[in-house]
């Protein structure tokens, strides 16, 4: 009995390909989501969108109607200018604002106003107020200079004053005194003076004794406004 031949090929029992070529592997599909529509019997090909068309969609607004004064609500006791009130609506309508808000704009309008108002009346009261606490002093001003003036003042202040209010009588209508006394201007030092000398010449001899007995007549401007005053109208007279 002869041995087996170990020398021998064994062959291979695989049925393994020699081929020495590359093998390529196909990719391998991506799994598709599942979706809602992948149940859907039936036709599954895509609508047409009809939200989004190519052709525009002419979207056509409603026209506000033209606001008039009856539209707005206008408060109680509100002095309402027509004028400006026209003029505010034709704003609003070249705006074309709704209603709502042109009522919101009057409302806003109206208030600021009414602040505005109130505060120049406020500020007119004061103003008042300051001119007449400034008349009062002025008037108090002057009638102390009256009261310490050396012609007509002094000890001579209380019989002065009949005498001031005789020349005032004679030379002043009612009507002059009314606005002298508008402005003060009763106890101004130098009008008081004036009537102080008309009226010490009312009822009185004008005419005055000269140092050599003779009597000349006595200027009522002098006398009133003083020598100063008549020569002034002397030389502008010889001018």
């Amino acid at each position: 009995m002869s041995e087996p031949n170990t020398n021998a090929v064994q062959q291979p029992t695989s049925s393994t390909p020699t081929d020495t070529q590359p093998q390529t592997t196909e990719p391998q599909q991506q799994q598709q989501p599942i979706t809602p529509d992948l149940f859907n019997e039936g036709d599954n090909t895509a609508q047409p969108d009809t939200q989004t068309s190519s052709e525009p969609q002419q979207q056509v607004q409603a026209q506000p109607q033209a606001l008039t004064e009856q539209d707005i609500t206008i408060p109680e006791g509100y002095e309402y200018d027509k004028e400006i009130g026209a003029s505010f609506l034709g704003i609003l309508n070249e705006a074309k604002v709704s209603k709502e808000t042109a009522q919101k704009l009057f409302d806003l309008y109206q208030s600021q106003s009414v602040k505005f108002l109130e505060s120049l009346k406020a500020a007119e009261t004061e103003k008042a107020k300051k001119f007449e606490a400034d008349m009062a002093q002025e008037k108090a001003d002057w009638l102390k200079q009256c009261q310490a003036d050396k012609e007509y003042g002094g000890q001579n202040w209380d019989a002065a004053q009949a005498v001031i209010d005789k020349g005032c009588k004679q030379l002043a209508t009612p009507e002059a005194i009314k606005l002298m006394q508008s402005y003060n201007l009763n106890t101004h030092p130098e009008i008081v003076r004036m009537f102080y000398r008309a009226g010490k010449l009312v009822g009185e001899d004008n005419s005055q004794i000269a140092g050599n007995g003779s009597t000349k007549q006595t200027d009522p401007a002098t006398a009133i406004f003083g020598e100063s005053l008549r020569d002034y109208i002397r030389k502008r007279e010889n001018s």
